[in-house]
């Protein structure tokens, strides 16, 4: 039997009662803030605006059989700008919510005689004005960990691109029946979660044996890179400094070692292992290249095409004598 003691203050001979008020705000669950921001974020995506409208380019992404659709940040900034500020500060806690609108809106909008989307996978990038999360290898500190930034740099080292398990399916001869064991690591761009263990099952808890099957497993294509800061950028005298940066999914195999690129992804830590140390690497969340050649920007372009034989003409009509 427990037996709870009640402590009185007696003040002349009467009983005062003090009673204590929390000055915070009471929670909300964690559930009800992931569908508040999902509902919002999924108005925004089906808003009609003459300066954007993300419905179409929805439409254009399954039509081309793409899996990212880029959002213009300064465009999230002038709906809601708390929400733009929480994915740049709080990428983790926004970006699941995100996903989850996107995937509604696809659900709306798709049609289901030409775009199959149940055996694929959808996410979402950005571009725009990062104001101070806009860094470059060495202007990258700490205070930027768990933040969304947006990265330049030159492309000195590419690994190749290798598969990595996500989820595991088993089968087990003695039951007929399947398992599977989901995979998470410390590199996940939208997770929280501890990490799992990347060892596979073999058998089953009575220690009956188990067999992989790979054909219904699920695989992500995987790739690390490491950006150097660029050269005319670099102090006189000083060595360029680099990062790590991993890449998943449709990004993989978009640069090779001399591009110069800029990047937008979650910055974080990872363990270093036996070491002992910490190592950061860059979550990616979008990549493209930057032009460096303005010839060979516009060769192509329909300027050029339109008025290149204007412009020889009048340069040859002023100047006849140019082969002489």
């Amino acid at each position: 039997m427990v037996t709870r003691v009640h402590s009185r203050r007696v003040v002349s001979n009467s009983i005062r009662t003090i009673t204590i008020m929390s000055l915070l705000d009471e929670p909300v669950p964690q559930d009800d803030l992931i569908r508040e921001r999902t509902r919002i974020f999924e108005e925004f995506l089906s808003a009609e605006s003459p300066i954007y409208n993300y419905k179409d380019d929805i439409l254009r992404m399954l039509r081309l059989a793409q899996s990212r659709l880029t959002v213009n940040i300064d465009d999230l900034r002038d709906y809601r700008r708390d929400f733009a500020d929480g994915l740049l500060k709080q990428p983790v806690e926004f970006l699941p919510a995100f996903h989850d609108a996107l995937l509604n809106v696809i659900q709306q909008v798709h049609d289901v005689d030409k775009h199959d989307i149940e055996s694929k996978g959808y996410s979402i990038g950005f571009h725009g004005s990062f104001g101070d999360h806009h860094v470059s290898p060495r202007t990258l500190r700490a205070s930027h960990l768990g933040h969304m930034i947006s990265l330049e740099g030159i492309v000195t080292r590419c690994s190749l691109v290798r598969p990595k398990m996500l989820k595991s399916v088993h089968y087990s001869p003695d039951e007929s029946q399947f398992y599977y064991r989901e995979y998470r690591d410390a590199t996940s761009s939208t997770s929280n979660l501890p990490p799992t263990s990347s060892v596979t099952p073999q058998t089953d808890e009575q220690g009956r044996p188990l067999q992989i099957e790979y054909g219904f497993s699920t695989f992500r294509d995987h790739q690390r890179i490491s950006i150097q800061e660029m050269p005319e950028r670099a102090p006189a005298g000083q060595l360029p400094r680099s990062t790590d940066v991993i890449l998943d999914d449709d990004l993989v195999d978009k640069c090779k070692p001399g591009d110069r690129i800029q990047l937008v992804g979650a910055y974080r830590s990872v363990g270093g292992g036996a070491t002992g140390t910490f190592k950061c690497v860059l979550c990616r969340i979008l990549c493209w290249p930057l032009v460096t050649d303005v010839s060979n920007a516009f060769k192509d372009s329909h300027y050029c095409q339109q008025h290149r034989a204007t412009l020889i003409k009048v340069w040859w009509r002023n100047r006849s004598d140019a082969f002489d």
